[in-house]
């Protein structure tokens, strides 16, 4: 069972990143610095990346925990207000929530959990080779040869988990073996009121929904990924039948694909549509054409590049498309993502041919590009949307579907992953990449990478990751989490001053507390922090 987040394969990977550009800073053509792969030694006051530091008199530090002494990190967690972790010593492992121990000694602890309302927290244990479920502290069930990943409903009434006894699995909900016995089973899941319960089973090599305790919809050679619609009461699921690939709304499967998008619903939940991609191989090259799904009809088709012939190569003869649920690059596949703005229109990119990409709102095509090299954002009031489109050698930042500032684009692997508007949309940021030769075939994430803040570029960071991007509420304030930013230590960038250093900072931890205060979970050596800064 594959995830949506899962990486395409190497060649369409970089066939994929080969057509996304660099950019640079200040809307001008400009060569973007060439800033070194291994980080210089600065002064106490600046970082690694050149950026100033945050004075410490303007940080506060408060304690969350520390790691016991003896003991070694073997996991941990936080929510907004929490944090929990797994400690192994002696060959046993403990839970730490908040500091103390909670539960009691195992052999193993897999998947913490918190509850939304964050009241409750559960995870797996392993004794002598059986496993069971622990709820704040608690054993809620019997022992079971294989246990999945918990869940708990958002007000932690109720706690789920897939149970197998060798090929005999089954559903536990509060303690009670319910519903019908599989020869293997997934993690269960709640709607947001926790009346709905969701899981797949397996049985005679086909996977089954089960909805409430009952099978619903069509029987699977596999599925990837799965929502509940936007009332809660419907779901939805990428699912594959035998090499095609389709989304299964409310227990309707869509069209037949190789490759599908993401699946966006109206602001009413009536309505719902994706891109996808289908191929067609040639002697010496495969075709792609894209196509635009509305509630479950094809309604627009699209020519994609495709691949082979020239790409072959640097690639080689051995090309296969990525199949399953996608990131859609529209010169590769046709078309892009497909998603409603918040006033329901209709907004993606379309081929129509070589040199001719276009993205369209509501039907209304905007300008020509060779590519459209960014995603398509759209601000939170609905009324303003940015992209990156490509023409020749240059790069163009695009507003409201008209051609903005240029920048130079032709770099060896340079592209946009992260794209921004604030909710009014008068502020954008995007994030650009320049990669080497590893991560050209995949084999790492670390590559050059800065924010570009309305027109302004931002440090670059040799790192794995630059993450959960934020505008303040105003607009005129930013954060974003910088992973692997010294090694595998992290920190957090503020208005383009870099914290400390750090041995964790926990993914998407970081909030505003105010306007000019944001507040991030860390690890620093063995203590867990609650950090605070403040521009003031």
């Amino acid at each position: 069972m594959r995830k949506f987040t899962e990486p395409c394969d190497v060649a369409l990977f970089v066939l994929a990143l080969l057509a996304i550009p660099l950019l640079s800073e200040n809307g001008r053509a400009q060569s973007a610095p060439e800033g070194p792969l291994v980080p210089v030694p600065t002064n106490q006051n600046t970082s690694q990346s050149g950026s100033p530091l945050f004075p410490p008199s303007q940080v506060k530090e408060e304690l969350v925990g520390e790691i016991s002494p003896g003991a070694e990190l073997a996991g941990a967690r936080s929510s907004e207000n929490h944090l929990a972790w797994v400690e192994k010593a002696g060959g046993k492992k403990t839970v730490r929530l908040d500091g103390k121990q909670i539960g009691g000694t195992y052999d193993d602890v897999k998947y913490l959990e918190f509850s939304k309302d964050e009241q409750h927290v559960a995870f797996i244990a392993k004794r002598q080779s059986k496993w069971v479920l622990v709820v704040d502290g608690a054993d809620h069930s019997r022992e079971y040869g294989k246990m999945t990943a918990p869940t708990l409903s958002a007000n932690g009434k109720f706690f789920a988990v897939g149970t197998c006894v060798e090929k005999k699995c089954r559903l536990v909900v509060n303690e009670e073996e319910i519903g019908p016995e599989f020869e293997d089973i997934s993690a269960p899941g709640f709607n947001t009121d926790g009346d709905h319960c969701v899981y797949f089973g397996k049985r005679k090599k086909k996977w089954i929904m089960v909805l409430d305790n009952k099978e619903s919809g069509p029987e699977m050679d596999d599925f990837a990924y799965w929502r509940f619609s936007p009332d809660g009461n419907g779901t939805v699921v990428a699912a594959q039948f035998k090499s095609d690939w389709t989304w299964v709304v409310n227990g309707t499967p869509g069209p037949s694909l190789d490759v599908i998008g993401y699946l966006d619903f109206s602001s009413d939940g009536k309505h719902y549509a994706y891109g996808g991609t289908e191929a067609q191989s040639g002697f010496k090259k495969t075709k792609t054409h894209g196509v635009v799904v509305v509630d479950g009809r094809t309604a627009g088709s699209y020519e994609g590049k495709g691949f082979g012939g020239g790409w072959q190569g640097l690639f080689g003869a051995s090309q296969q498309i990525a199949t399953g649920p996608r990131h859609l690059f529209p010169d590769f596949h046709g078309v892009s993502d497909v998603q409603y703005t918040p006033d329901d229109k209709l907004v993606y990119a379309g081929r129509q041919g070589e040199g001719n990409v276009t993205v369209y709102v509501d039907s209304v095509p905007g300008p020509n590009f060779e590519d459209i090299v960014s995603s398509i954002v759209v601000s939170g009031d609905g009324k303003h949307l940015a992209y990156l489109g490509k023409k020749d050698e240059s790069f163009v930042e695009v507003r409201d579907q008209v051609p903005g500032p240029s920048f130079p684009g032709k770099r060896e692997l340079s592209f946009v992953e992260t794209i921004a508007m604030n909710k009014d949309g008068s502020h954008l940021a995007y994030e650009i990449v320049r990669g080497g030769n590893q991560f050209k075939q995949g084999l790492t994430r670390r590559a050059l990478r800065r924010m570009v803040i309305d027109g302004k570029a931002g440090p670059e960071y040799d790192s794995n990751d630059l993450s959960h991007f934020r505008f303040g509420e105003g607009g005129t304030h930013y954060f974003y989490e910088v992973y692997g930013a010294v090694g595998d230590r992290d920190r957090v960038v503020f208005d383009g001053i870099d914290s400390k250093i750090f041995d964790t900072v926990f993914r998407n931890s970081t909030k505003f507390v105010d306007e000019t205060t944001i507040e991030f979970v860390a690890q620093d050596g063995r203590r867990f922090l609650r950090v605070l800064e403040s521009l003031k």
